[in-house]
Order: structure tokens, then sequence, then C-alpha cells
């Protein structure tokens, strides 16, 4: 599976860089559904916006603030949360 690397109209939570804030817009993707569901448990719901605050190198999991908490996802989780276009520093 390709991962785009620049952000687009919307993209995954993974290609989010350091800094940058967005607006979840869904959580899907080929995971199982125990995992999106998980995802929505635990804060990152449609309309919550979420921002990356850590990108280790080597694919090392990232670090996300959302709804007030912070969350460490790997590539294979974060690229089931889709985000918007629309960049809020």
């Amino acid at each position: 599976m390709s991962i785009p690397t620049q952000p687009s109209a919307s993209t995954s939570l993974w290609c989010l860089a350091v800094g940058e804030s967005r607006e979840i817009v869904s959580i899907e993707g080929a995971k199982a559904d125990s995992a999106a569901q998980r995802l929505v448990d635990i804060g990152f719901r449609e309309g919550q916006r979420v921002t990356c605050l850590m990108r280790p190198g080597f694919g090392a999991p990232r670090v996300y603030a959302v709804g007030g908490a912070t969350y460490s996802l790997d590539q294979q989780t974060a690229i089931c949360v889709i985000v918007s276009e629309e960049s809020r520093t």
C-alpha cells in the first residue's frame, strides 16, 4: 500500500507534520472494526481537531494530541484516521 507524502483534499493522520493541526473527517481503512471503534473510544472522532506532536524516524509510532490527551499511533492505525485539507497550527 502506498502512503501519500503530501497532504491533499483529505489525507491520513500519518502525513501530518509536527505542529500541524487538522480536523478529523472520518475513521476508515482496512483495519478490523474493533480497531476503528477503539480509535473512536479514545477520542478520534469526526470533527475533533488532532495535532501531530512528534514524528520519530525509522517508521516509529508518531505522537498525536486529541481531546486533551496524547496518544502514540503506529502507521497501520494512523492511516485509518482521515483528516481535512485545512491546516491550523
